[in-house]
């Protein structure tokens, strides 16, 4: 009996933790940089960029959009974008999707 007590709260305590995540969307966007642009320009391909970190730091917002427009060589902006939240039991990140641009 002992046995089973134990293994029912091992079984709620794991069933708790891998149901504790959601995700949030944060923002929609149209044109979105970190980097100094101009708005005309050539498109590029959808890219995504992302930054995550456990529950002792935060994740930061920049470097995941930094991330994404440099997955694209030479684009310096993202249009059509969507930036989402993301938090788990530890685990938190940004994600930054979105139409890579070069302005120059």
């Amino acid at each position: 009996m002992k046995k089973f007590k134990l293994l029912l709260v091992l079984c709620i305590c794991a069933s708790f933790f891998l149901t504790t995540s959601c995700t949030r969307r944060i923002v929609d966007f149209t044109v979105i940089s970190s980097k100094n642009c101009d708005v005309k320009g050539k498109k590029g391909q959808r890219v995504k960029g992302s930054d995550g970190t456990c529950a002792l730091m935060y994740p930061e917002m920049k470097e995941a959009l930094d991330r994404a427009i440099e997955q694209q060589p030479g684009a310096d902006a993202l249009i059509d974008g969507v930036i989402y939240y993301k938090s788990y039991y530890v685990y938190h990140k940004y994600e930054v999707e979105g139409t890579a641009i070069s302005t120059k």
